[in-house]
């Protein structure tokens, strides 16, 4: 990881971290569930905005992290906070607008919703329809805007990360891999990303000791420790890994994405937190130009950046 670049603002990491999830996305959906052997028989290192895929994108066009980011950061903005009703109605009418792609847990949460569970009830709903673990990655690949709006206030950041995770995640681990990427967020636009993992980690311990010890592996984790799948302590490491051994955006996101797996969301995490170290300065223009929604993120990524560095805030 390069090093702090005093001449970035806050406001352009803020930028940098929803643009830069959007841009990971866009770029890793065509490659989604391919192994990384597959990726390069297709497109050999994947560097640029293909489009295609599962998905049939157009190049820079964004599926359901993105889309989602969106729905929790204009609620975040619009209510001045987290307003949990807000949020679920929102993701009630994203799902409903038939996109391209839903998850599993996310989808059987937001079809109990719809069918008339209450939005505090439902994930746990979904959770006893799909009689298994819910930990996978839907609400951390979404969650960069909490982390972002509870900047300046370490608690209100992981007592609202952990809660709007159980909107769609009833599995706790899902929740407190969100408080972990908040403030590792949080760390990257500060400029010690590195230095504070151990902290983050400490910080954590007694909430959920595999989120802590993932933190502290990942310092030392080789990169065929690493693994790229929807299981949500497997996104966040291999973001993490990539974003403190890479020496710019793109070297980051490439290294991520090209791993194969799940390659939109580890390409959105790993892009959001490369996006809070390099800023959008940092992002490569001909990513951007392409990139669906671009405008409406930068300008939801400001009124953010409003609320959270106002004096007093």
């Amino acid at each position: 990881m390069a090093g702090h670049d005093e001449t970035l603002s806050t406001r352009d990491r803020f930028r940098g971290a929803l643009l830069g999830l959007a841009v990971g996305e866009a770029l890793g959906a065509p490659a989604e569930f391919l192994t990384a052997a597959q990726i390069v028989e297709k497109h050999g290192f994947l560097t640029e905005m293909v489009g295609g895929g599962i998905y049939e994108l157009a190049p820079g066009e964004t599926v359901d992290a993105t889309e989602m980011m969106l729905c929790l950061a204009e609620s975040l903005a619009d209510v001045g906070g987290l307003d949990p009703e807000d949020v679920i109605e929102r993701y009630r009418v994203w799902f409903e607008s038939q996109p391209h792609h839903v998850s599993l847990t996310v989808r059987a949460t937001l079809l109990s919703y719809r069918a008339g569970t209450h939005w505090d009830l439902a994930s746990r709903r979904a959770f006893e329809i799909l009689g298994g673990p819910t930990a996978g990655n839907g609400s951390l690949i979404r969650c960069a805007p909490v982390g972002l709006r509870n900047y300046g206030d370490a608690e209100m950041r992981h007592d609202l990360s952990h809660r709007e995770s159980t909107l769609t995640h009833f599995d706790r681990l899902a929740g407190w891999s969100c408080v972990a990427f908040s403030d590792l967020l949080t760390a990257a636009i500060h400029g010690d990303l590195r230095e504070q993992v151990p902290a983050i980690a400490a910080t954590l311990a007694e909430e959920d000791s595999r989120v802590s010890t993932m933190l502290t592996d990942t310092l030392v984790a080789e990169p065929e420790e690493l693994r790229s799948s929807s299981f949500v302590l497997d996104t966040l490491q291999t973001a993490l890994w990539t974003v403190l051994h890479a020496t710019t955006f793109e070297h980051a996101v490439c290294a991520a994405v090209n791993m194969g797996g799940d390659t939109s969301a580890v390409g959105a995490v790993t892009g959001a937190l490369a996006g809070a170290v390099y800023g959008e300065a940092g992002i490569p223009p001909r990513w951007l130009a392409p990139l669906q929604g671009r405008e409406r993120i930068a300008a939801v990524a400001d009124r953010l950046a409003d609320l959270a560095l106002a004096p007093g805030a």
